[in-house]
């Protein structure tokens, strides 16, 4: 038990640490005080989204949703499909959400966050007729398929589907 007490003190102190130095460089880079900033570069192969010092990301990653926030632990994690949030200059402040179909990101003990999406598009662009009607594509290829690659395929498209209704009853 004192191995466990002696490893939360050690993990907090680590963690102020850590706070403490975000501060000092926001400071002296002539930042609000309100606290570190994370660079955060978003965008898929052909364009970039969002390049901006932010509050936090919040990420679909593989492993659950994840929050990033400024001194987050070097990660690199794989995107499932879902929305990706962006928050401004507070966790109330939602800049961007935008749908991804997956990707990756890699975030940097410097505080920088690099996500790259194969797509990204506006959740509010999403339609919610057209995303039905794919799905219900989807799930008739998939009861006609005779292939293992027909199936997974057909399996793919209904996960994405499935994740933009998702994404799309959560905004209404």
């Amino acid at each position: 038990m004192s191995f466990l007490r002696s490893s939360l003190s050690l993990s907090r102190s680590v963690a102020r640490g850590f706070h403490s130095r975000a501060l000092l460089r926001a400071e002296a880079k002539g930042q609000q005080s309100s606290g570190p900033v994370l660079h955060l570069r978003f965008g898929t192969p052909s364009e970039t989204l969002v390049a901006k010092p932010v509050h936090m990301v919040t990420l679909p990653a593989v492993t659950g949703v994840m929050g990033v926030l400024a001194d987050h632990a070097p990660t690199i994690a794989q995107l499932k499909p879902g929305v990706v949030t962006v928050h401004g200059n507070d966790v109330a402040d939602v800049t961007h959400r935008l749908f991804v179909s997956g990707g990756f990101a890699c975030i940097k003990a410097d505080s920088t966050a690099e996500v790259t999406a194969v797509e990204a598009v506006k959740v509010e662009d999403l339609d919610p007729v057209l995303v039905r009607k794919g799905l219900d594509d989807a799930t008739a290829a998939l009861s006609k398929a005779s292939s293992e690659r027909e199936k997974a395929e057909a399996q793919i498209v209904i996960d994405v589907s499935e994740a933009m209704l998702q994404a799309i009853e959560a905004k209404a």
